[in-house]
């Protein structure tokens, strides 16, 4: 499970990306699981054989699934599916024609060597692929993965794409465990059922690796709407929670404002200091904020050393009196790094804007979406800059 895990989070990416990581390790263990289920019904061959095609080309991403069960010295095709099937929900099960020798082909050679072979562009393969066309299919990658029972091969699992470099390595990690629960279904019905708590095991240790799969999922969710260096919420979260705020604000008509904060001459903290030192004082400035938030509002770093508070039931007068603590405890608080005092002042300009300064006609409005009363804090905050800086006022307030 690890190695699955492993090889689709990767390193850390952007949140869309991470979530396309997250639903392919949710996918193939979902798949994974599937096919371990399967060993507590009551299925005959063909229709364990069947499920399981149907549950590979479902969760892996591939174009065509192909399974070559060993028969005497030959290894038979009797299944093969491809995505236009799968999707007419038509059955895998093939007559066995196509067969390969042991040692011929790539089919052969990877039930004779025991390993996965994994052909990532088939263009320039020395191998020979027309063998390998299906119904005019062309083969740009391809993996194929013995099928092992009691220490034997007893087949192989071929996957295709038409296009080269279509695999990666969680799809490699991820078939060797499929053929290995196959190789055990299979063998259970030659065998009866002598293999149950195995299985039983094994969907044990897979509802173990959702869980966790599961607990990294939130935590990567998390990171996603995280400011990674103050940890308070980044840009992301504040404007999909706070957009609730607000229409409930407005749905309910109550009060609603927004402080709008920006640090003053902030480059010279990192010019005389460096950024490391810069970086502190971020985090100190951060958790002084928190400080003065309740329970509903939100608090966000939305820019390199801005932040946003949004305050729900909070109207001009509210939001001014709160201001005025902040910037007054920034101003008078002694910011250190590396034990020492950063000679620099840390001043504090903020401008305010509510939902009141809206027009009357635009206060039970839905179309007022919350950059609107973010632009007009932008605008109060723009005009204290102007203005000599370590000050508050609010937008209506602007002469």
């Amino acid at each position: 499970m690890e190695h699955i895990i492993k090889g689709i989070i990767g390193k850390l990416e952007t949140p869309d990306a991470l979530n396309t990581r997250f639903t392919q390790l949710l996918n193939s263990l979902s798949g994974i699981r599937t096919i371990a289920n399967l060993g507590h019904q009551q299925i005959d061959k063909e229709n364990l054989i069947d499920a399981m095609m149907q549950t590979i080309i479902e969760n892996l991403g591939v174009e065509v699934v192909s399974l070559y069960l060993l028969e005497k010295n030959s290894l038979k095709c009797v299944a093969n599916l491809n995505w236009e099937e799968f999707i007419a929900n038509e059955s895998s099960i093939k007559d066995g024609k196509t067969s390969y020798l042991l040692s011929e082909g790539i089919i052969g050679k990877t039930a004779t060597n025991r390993q996965l072979v994994h052909i990532r562009n088939c263009n320039i393969s020395n191998e020979n692929f027309v063998e390998y066309e299906m119904n005019g299919r062309k083969i740009g990658s391809l993996i194929c993965t013995p099928i092992m029972a009691n220490n034997s091969v007893i087949g192989v699992i071929e996957l295709s794409h038409p296009d080269p470099n279509n695999f990666e390595s969680w799809q490699e990690h991820s078939i060797v465990i499929y053929a290995d629960l196959i190789g055990i279904l299979l063998n259970n019905l030659k065998l009866v059922k002598n293999m149950q708590n195995i299985v039983d095991a094994r969907t044990k240790e897979l509802n173990q690796a959702l869980i966790e799969s599961e607990k990294l999922r939130v935590r990567y969710e998390e990171m996603s709407v995280i400011d990674p260096l103050t940890k308070l919420y980044n840009r992301r979260y504040f404007f999909t929670e706070v957009t609730s705020s607000l229409a409930r604000a407005k749905r309910y008509i109550q009060s609603f404002s927004l402080l709008l904060m920006d640090l003053d001459h902030f480059k010279t903290v990192n010019d005389t200091h460096g950024h490391e030192c810069g970086d502190k004082v971020l985090i100190d400035v951060g958790r002084v904020l928190g400080q003065f938030t309740r329970e509903g509002d939100t608090l966000a770093r939305i820019g390199g050393e801005e932040f946003v508070l949004a305050l729900p039931e909070t109207n001009k007068d509210g939001a001014l009196k709160l201001a005025d603590r902040i910037r007054t405890t920034i101003e008078n608080s002694n910011w250190e790094c590396n034990g020492n005092i950063i000679d620099v002042p840390i001043r504090i300009s903020i401008g305010i804007a509510s939902l009141a300064d809206c027009n009357d006609d635009e206060i039970h409005d839905d179309d007022i979406q919350i950059s609107d009363i973010l632009r007009k804090a932008d605008l109060a905050l723009y005009h204290v800059k102007q203005h000599g800086r370590n000050n508050i006022i609010t937008f209506s307030d602007i002469p």
